[in-house]
């Protein structure tokens, strides 16, 4: 039988899980320089992507879908002319020189045969 005490953890534990999910539901501000620089603005409110990476043309995608990825990752998936734009986001700590603070997702994306990796913060 758990103690109280261990149920109380517990829940604490699946309320936290449940509100770091939870900021991934809202507009979001992603980006990296490994290996270029890129970024990805996700705007709820046009329900649209836009998605930039240094020596590529700008472009934009759909609203994002939430999936669950491998390891607990979380995936949001864009459509976009070019293509499926999928992020994985592992809830992590992550510097990326780009911000002076942490940002509270690390994020990786498969694209064209390159390996986007970055960070993640809710806005």
């Amino acid at each position: 039988m758990l103690k109280p005490v261990s149920v109380l953890a517990l829940s604490v534990l699946a309320l936290a899980a449940c509100s770091a999910e939870g900021d991934l539901a809202g507009d979001l501000e992603i980006g990296g320089t490994d290996p270029a620089y890129w970024t990805v603005q996700i705007h709820h409110e046009t329900g649209k992507s836009a998605i930039s990476i240094l020596g590529e043309p700008a472009f934009e995608g759909e609203l994002p879908v939430k999936t669950a990825g491998e390891g607990g990752a979380i995936l949001l998936t864009s459509k976009t002319p070019e293509g499926d734009f999928a992020m994985a986001f592992t809830h992590k700590e992550c510097f990326d020189g780009l911000a002076e603070d942490a940002r509270p997702w690390t994020v990786t994306v498969k694209w064209n045969g390159e390996i986007l990796n970055g960070c993640a913060k809710p806005v």
